[in-house]
């Protein structure tokens, strides 16, 4: 996808005093400290190949280039965000508001027509109000000139792309829908259900209108004296309800036309063109005997409804839309809030060897590790929060933030690895919902005495996968010991499991989604070959190149986690 010249983005800079404007005239469009960057830019903690501003099918992204100090979307460490306009990047941390980028899409000429829509809606509207000359039923010409005026006025709404004027257009509707039938009173609900529906607007002939969210079901105050039960059986069965000189025979069931001398009522849904939907539903009454609301009013009507369906029909899927460009902006900032809180660089110890990575299934995941330096060692931990998605990672992310406090905050006192998953544990049970809980295997790491020595470690399985120890002489042992997950049970303990490392040794942490991860016929990968990764010199890399090899295409339908630790 390329823009064309007229709608390239444009980033905005605030130097001076004064507005420096760039288009991003071509891509990808390269920042940073070089003089070959096409936006060159001499801060000392910017890299000299720092950032670039790249374009896919769904638009634009920003993606860092591997610089020293990172690139920032709103105050957000990002690798790769897409970019929505009005964001502001930074390419150092601690950026002021004068440091800062202002990245501005330009919209295609195409859609600036909306604002030739809505001039041409405020004339026709306004040709309307001024014009209100009362018109015999039978002047056909009168009736057709407005059935016109009307027509063209929906069809032009149905440009707009903006939510916000959809009141603006139904009380113009129900004005010349009044004028066109001889109603008293016009309403429009809607809704997409019977229990869903709410009176948004409604006009009367004298021209006074009125704008208010009522709900259909319910007493309130702004509630109108008119049959709802009609408006229930019109929205429940879909089709068109249409009574002429009521009588107490024909009312028979619907009470309330008697109660508010209702003579003559119509209730048409608003169903989708392309959905059969309901949308919505108009419905019209008038005090007085009258035959408009048969033989060519019915037509009338049918027209109206079909234009008042498809307009809303479009500004559904305009707002739905922009809820889904909405949600992904929002779950990119949530992914690089999540890259932030789980460690891009593990902490390094004399005669040790750490390495780890985590690949969500979808943008956000549940899966977690850490490793936390203590007194006299370090705290490693795998997590994995049962379900996936944005839930999965809000639990993740507090369950991980608690562990590295409490580990993080002793100093001479050294809590037993117990006693602090028992807390966490406790924590989860009251706070989080019940189906919602962690597996979690969390060791601890004491440095030997010397060098060559044995090395003492302290591990709790809650529910988690079986950690791995890869010994030094390519011997493999499981440690099948576990308690149950954490947060599924208040009243659970947890036990600690001594375990040895000598050098030459490696023990892993993994998640499910490693040792449950399935090709496309649904075959699981074999733990005999999972083992013959493990032993590789690189074994995080090596696991991962394998699975990509085994899955051959299939998506990941869990998130894969990998922590190990060598003795070396």
């Amino acid at each position: 996808m390329q823009s064309s010249p007229s709608s390239f983005p444009q980033l905005v800079l605030q130097t001076d005093g004064s507005r420096r404007i760039i288009l991003v005239d071509r891509l990808p469009f390269t920042m940073g400290r070089g003089a070959d960057r096409h936006l060159v830019l001499t801060h000392p903690q910017i890299s000299r190949e720092h950032a670039s501003i790249e374009q896919d099918a769904s638009g634009y992204l920003l993606c860092d280039s591997g610089s020293r100090h990172g690139s920032f979307v709103n105050g957000v460490r990002v690798t790769t965000t897409r970019l929505l306009s009005g964001d502001r990047i930074a390419l150092m941390p601690d950026a002021q508001e004068s440091d800062c980028i202002l990245f501005e899409e330009i919209l295609p000429a195409e859609s600036q027509e909306e604002s030739t829509t809505r001039t041409l809606l405020s004339q026709i509207a306004n040709s309307s109000r001024e014009n209100k000359i009362t018109r015999r039923a039978a002047d056909v010409n009168g009736d057709e000139s407005d059935l016109a005026t009307l027509s063209l006025f929906l069809k032009a709404a149905q440009s707009l792309n903006s939510y916000g004027a959809v009141n603006d257009v139904l009380r113009t509707m129900l004005e010349y829908t009044i004028r066109l039938t001889g109603a008293e009173r016009g309403f429009v609900f809607l809704g997409d259900s019977p229990d869903t529906l709410r009176l948004e607007c409604w006009q009367d002939k004298e021209g006074h209108a009125t704008t208010a969210s009522v709900p259909l079901s319910g007493e309130t105050p702004d509630r109108p004296a008119i049959s709802y039960s009609i408006v229930r059986e019109a929205a429940n069965t879909q089709q068109e309800f249409v009574l002429s000189n009521v009588t107490e025979e024909l009312a028979r069931g619907h009470e309330s036309l008697i109660l508010n001398a209702i003579r003559s009522v119509v209730a048409i849904p608003l169903r989708g063109q392309n959905s059969e939907r309901l949308l919505g539903l108009l419905y019209l009454d008038s005090h007085l005997m009258a035959q408009g609301f048969t033989g060519t009013g019915k037509q009338i009507l049918g027209a109206i409804a079909h234009q008042a369906a498809t307009l809303l029909e479009n500004l559904r899927m305009i707002e739905a839309e922009r809820e889904a460009i909405l949600l992904r902006k929002e779950l990119d900032i949530a992914a690089a809030i999540q890259r932030q809180i789980i460690p891009q660089t593990l902490p390094e110890f004399p005669g040790l060897k750490l390495a780890a990575r985590t690949v969500p299934c979808t943008a956000v995941g549940g899966d977690f590790y850490d490793v936390i330096p203590v007194a006299d060692g370090f705290v490693a931990l795998v997590g994995d929060v049962c379900g996936k998605g944005v839930p999965a990672a809000l639990l993740a992310a507090m369950v991980q933030g608690m562990l590295h406090a409490q580990v993080g905050s002793q100093s001479a006192y050294v809590t037993p690895l117990t006693d602090t998953v028992q807390a966490v544990n406790k924590f989860v049970c009251s706070r989080a919902p019940m189906e919602k809980y962690v597996t979690l295997a969390m060791l601890r790491y004491t440095f030997p005495l010397l060098p060559d020595g044995p090395a003492d470690v302290e591990l709790i399985n809650g529910g988690h996968v079986a950690p791995i120890i890869v010994r030094a002489g390519g011997t493999f042992e499981t440690v099948d010991d576990s308690d149950m997950p954490v947060g599924l049970l208040d009243y659970a303990h947890f036990h600690a499991i001594p375990i040895t490392l000598f050098p030459g040794d490696r023990i892993v942490l993994l998640s499910d989604g490693i040792t449950e991860a399935e090709d496309l016929q649904g075959a699981q990968f074999a733990a005999e070959e999972m083992a013959q990764h493990l032993a590789q010199p690189e074994p995080v890399a090596a696991l991962f190149r394998a699975l990509a090899g085994f899955c051959k295409g299939a998506h990941a339908q869990d998130d894969q986690t990998v922590l190990t630790i060598d003795r070396l």
